[in-house]
């Protein structure tokens, strides 16, 4: 494994003395990008039968990119992703039309997570074809998601379709994204027993609105809808997951010598899902708030450059046993975390975060609750 890495450290040094070389010679037009991630990790959990396991693992993901200009309206992109660790069990290319159930490819794997056509038809409509990175994390450096987020932290993920952006108003920009699953499962996190083998099953859709003035009070301001038709059996029916989640970042009226207070939160709502029990979590759907609609929920708080180049967060979350369609966080989960980053340049930076995961809610076959401890230092490079 040290002499995998060594040869991975090597290759990506090479790469970052040539990319600018190779692009003025290729054509001006083009843009070579990259990104290397590094990541120690230390996990310890305490399952529900009591038992105690710890796990150390060194992970790291590299990113290697271009952005071709065919005209000025239209632009062609393409990134290559790979995912690696002392614990994987294979190295595998692939080219899927579907991640796992938590949105994201295992260690091991190596694929083109963005291929792409975007057109700027209009001054304010723009459209992507393809497979493209379309994020919607509550703002701050601790992104997460209760709906639609890709590539966090370690992970490679994506979504196949069509993605349409529309200045409504110069405040005001929707978003349209129609994706294509494969009967096998989503590019987005779609968890058991959601299932995409139906026909009817084959697009998602999500809608999203979003303020555009970012510089004032709000950071950011957002409410998004999405739809899975056809994806679970309740009632003896099959049925749609919706899923609506409204996201707010505000800077606070007190300010730093050298940055910025911010506090906001998510909150999100699927009228109908399947009942925990069919999600593989014993607990009686009548202790969830309200039943058959799972909620989601997170806060969040940072202080921006308290002392220059440093920053500091904290986060909260909840998710309910059926909550099946975020990349962030588990079903029947509670997260609380830490996290510090320093920013050495703009590509260099440095991240350590602590971070408490536990059941919401003790299931009825279980001991005592599952918690899981972890904490990473992670490196990351951009070139």
């Amino acid at each position: 494994m040290l002499l995998r890495t060594f040869f991975l450290l090597l290759l990506i040094t090479t790469l970052n003395l040539s990319t600018n070389t190779l692009a003025q010679s290729i054509d001006k037009n083009a843009e070579f990008f990259g990104a290397f991630r590094t990541v120690y990790s230390y996990v310890n959990t305490q399952d529900r039968a009591g038992i105690s396991t710890d796990e150390h693992t060194l992970n790291a993901r590299i990113h290697l990119g271009i952005n071709y200009s065919i005209n000025p309206d239209l632009k062609f992109g393409l990134r290559l992703a790979g995912r690696f660790s002392t614990n994987q069990d294979d190295f595998r290319f692939v080219l899927d039309d579907h991640t796992g159930g938590g949105g994201a490819y295992p260690a091991g794997v190596t694929t083109f997570d963005s291929f792409y056509l975007q057109w700027q038809a209009s001054k304010s409509l723009r459209i992507t074809g393809g497979r493209f990175q379309a994020r919607f994390p509550l703002a701050g450096f601790i992104p997460k998601a209760m709906d639609r987020y890709y590539a966090a932290n370690l992970s490679i993920s994506h979504t196949d379709g069509l993605w349409f952006q529309w200045d409504i108003h110069t405040d005001w920009r929707t978003h349209l994204i129609i994706s294509h699953n494969g009967k096998n499962g989503s590019t987005h996190a779609a968890r058991s027993p959601l299932d995409f083998s139906s026909n009817a099953a084959r697009i998602s859709y999500l809608a999203q609105l979003e303020h555009r003035e970012t510089n004032k009070r709000w950071v950011q301001r957002e409410l998004s809808i999405s739809f899975n038709p056809d994806t679970f059996i309740r009632d003896d029916d099959k049925r749609g997951l919706l899923t609506i989640s409204s996201r707010a970042m505000m800077r606070l009226p007190y300010s730093l010598p050298s940055g910025e207070l911010w506090a906001g939160g998510e909150f999100a709502i699927s009228p109908e899902a399947p009942r925990p029990i069919d999600a593989g979590i014993n607990v009686d759907e009548d202790r969830t708030l309200f039943g058959k609609a799972p909620i989601a929920w997170q806060v969040s708080a940072y202080a921006n450059n308290f002392v220059e180049n440093h920053r500091l967060g904290i986060l909260y979350g909840q998710t309910e046993p059926h909550w099946l369609v975020s990349s962030s966080f588990r079903p029947n989960n509670t997260m609380a975390e830490i996290r510090y980053r320093y920013t050495y340049s703009s590509r260099l930076s440095f991240d350590v975060r602590y971070r408490l995961r536990t059941d919401l809610f003790t299931p009825s076959n279980a001991m005592m609750a599952q918690e899981d401890r972890d904490f990473y230092a992670r490196f990351t490079y951009r070139f």
